[in-house]
């Protein structure tokens, strides 16, 4: 049998460098799908290991103590589950954003487990964005596993129509579809145990500023055009996080320069 490392992308939700959150919180959905896969790998009588980290001090923290996670295990194969951001689609137009896979190159494993999952998702009703078979030279986490790796984007977090897909189907069933994509095998459900779902509705909170000024943006990046700031001990609702940004009724602001209320 072959080993499999699996892992839920970056900290914690509400955490810094926490994951995308919208109308789905990514730190949360993907340890639910990871943990799915590994549970259905473990079925199949695989070994896999969970790489998730949840204690960076900074995105690139996590990243490395992922990868090192990852190299302490001599494995066939590691797996990133993230979910995906950028539509800011909250009325549904019956078009969900869909799901992809990156690498940094389709060889070997990396191409048999890519097309297999593609097409089990594909059998659930999920559609893809764009050309599924995406690959980058630039991720840290793919040039970084000893192994071959690949990361896959489940769903859009804020694209009300990949919510609505993402919830009728279900993280246990999107879990076992890329289990099974892994290894090339389908898997015996009856063999494990399903747990209950869990809600991933993002609850939002206040926070205040702590710096003498906070920079207001467009986007949740400090190349985001300057949309204005906020004084000093001013108190803001978070509505959303995304890699260490909180989005206010304003923009997006640092959440390392606030302290939540």
């Amino acid at each position: 049998m072959a080993k499999y490392n699996v892992h839920g992308g970056h900290n914690p939700a509400n955490k810094i460098a926490c994951g995308a959150a919208d109308l789905l919180d990514e730190s949360h959905e993907d340890r639910l799908v990871c943990k799915a896969v590994i549970k259905y790998l473990k079925a199949a009588g695989h070994t896999a290991y969970n790489c998730t980290v949840d204690n960076g001090t900074g995105q690139t923290d996590v990243l490395r103590k992922i990868c090192a996670k990852c190299n302490a295990h001599d494995v066939t194969l590691d797996v990133s589950i993230h979910f995906n951001s950028g539509r800011n689609k909250h009325k549904s137009n019956g078009k969900p954003g869909g799901f992809e896979i990156w690498a940094t190159n389709y060889t070997g494993i990396k191409k048999e487990a890519s097309k297999r999952i593609i097409a089990n998702l594909k059998k659930l009703g999920m559609n893809t964005h764009g050309d599924p078979y995406k690959t980058t030279s630039n991720l840290y986490y793919l040039n970084h596993t000893n192994a071959k790796a690949i990361l896959i984007e489940v769903e859009f977090v804020d694209d009300v129509d990949s919510k609505n897909v993402y919830k009728k189907i279900g993280y246990d069933k999107i879990g076992k579809a890329i289990a099974e994509g892994i290894i090339g095998k389908s898997i015996d459900s009856k063999k494990v145990t399903v747990k209950p779902k869990a809600s991933s509705k993002f609850k939002s909170y206040k926070v205040k500023v702590t710096a003498s000024a906070l920079n207001i943006r467009k986007t949740a990046s400090t190349s985001g055009a300057r949309i204005g700031s906020y004084k000093k001990g001013t108190t803001v609702k978070i509505k959303a996080v995304k890699n260490g940004w909180g989005k206010t009724k304003d923009g997006w602001i640092k959440l390392s320069y606030t302290k939540k209320c």
